[in-house]
């Protein structure tokens, strides 16, 4: 009985050493709220683009309370620790006309390969209105930045854009 107690102890050891305890692997939380104009922005997308080359990028949707939490790509919830170039963007959600007649079933897939082709390459696919001060779209014009730390309670970044 204590031999196999002791192997049980010595299993669950070595198991939270491979797991690393639970540890964060590196990322740490990074949560804010976005409003525009004071009033929180639902669906709209924000990124954390890492300011030195090599670094990985997060990126979150906010809520409908404008609220968002940065997820890592493919390493899970959270961000490495570093300078941040922070980019917002939501645009306006325009129909295609061609493509709702293709989903209704009013026209076939000919028919809107066609249509797509007189609009030319981009396939005329409309572009809504930004419903956030374009700047902010871009690492090369925002000029909102996020220094996440290891403190978790640090890395809390509210952005009121104004128009």
């Amino acid at each position: 009985m204590k031999m196999k107690t002791l192997t049980l102890i010595a299993f669950a050891a070595c198991a939270m050493l491979v797991s690393g305890c639970g540890g964060n692997n590196g990322l740490y939380k990074a949560t804010g709220v976005v409003t525009v104009d004071g009033a929180p922005i639902e669906g709209a997308t924000v990124v954390f683009v890492p300011s030195t080359s090599g670094g990985a990028s997060g990126s979150a949707i906010t809520d409908a309370k404008g609220a968002y939490s940065i997820i890592s790509g493919s390493v899970g919830e959270g961000i490495a620790p570093g300078q941040y170039k922070v980019t917002i963007s939501k645009r306006e959600e325009v129909v295609d006309e061609d493509q709702a007649a293709f989903d209704a079933g009013e026209i076939d897939y000919d028919e809107l390969q066609k249509r797509k082709a007189k609009k030319g390459l981009s396939g005329g696919a409309p572009v809504g209105e930004s419903l956030v001060p374009e700047q902010y779209s871009s690492a090369a014009t925002t000029d909102l930045t996020a220094t996440v730390t290891e403190s978790s309670k640090d890395n809390v970044f509210n952005f009121d854009l104004t128009f």
